[in-house]
């Protein structure tokens, strides 16, 4: 609100004069104009508005064109179909601990029925899904 330069009281933007003082006010010069933003503030909203994009196209990237990897189910690893990374079946005689063609102790484990590594993933029972690469999604 405008002052009176006589007696410093508030006086409207279209009063004439002072109503404490009397005191004729003229025509009040009009306010600054604003000053234009600095080129620091500028910079920083034209990195808010890159860092938001960026982070929409990567989401949106994401949301779209893929789709759960059905071979791990979207976990990203493949575990061993044959051991499930337990104690791995003789191939012989599939862990009963008997040959089934001679009738006698399996010669391959020697009756215990477990072998010492697992023929289909040789030990490494859980690696990244060969079909998405270990993502857990998949491209349509």
């Amino acid at each position: 609100m405008p002052k009176c330069p006589e007696c410093n009281a508030n006086v409207g933007k279209s009063d004439a004069a002072c109503k404490s003082c009397g005191a004729e006010l003229g025509e009040l010069a009009p306010p600054p104009p604003p000053r234009p933003p600095s080129s620091a503030s500028q910079y920083g909203i034209i990195i808010g508005v890159i860092v938001v994009v960026a982070a929409l196209l990567i989401f949106i990237s994401g949301a779209m064109g893929s789709k759960k990897c059905p071979e791990c189910k979207g976990k990203g690893t493949w575990i061993c179909v044959v051991c499930k990374g337990q104690t791995p079946k003789c191939v012989t005689c599939k862990g009963s601990g008997s040959d089934p063609q001679t009738f006698s102790t399996c010669a391959t484990c020697g009756g215990k029925g477990t072998a010492q590594v697992c023929y289909n993933c040789k030990g490494t029972w859980k690696k990244a899904c060969p079909k998405c690469g270990g993502s857990g999604t998949v491209n349509e």
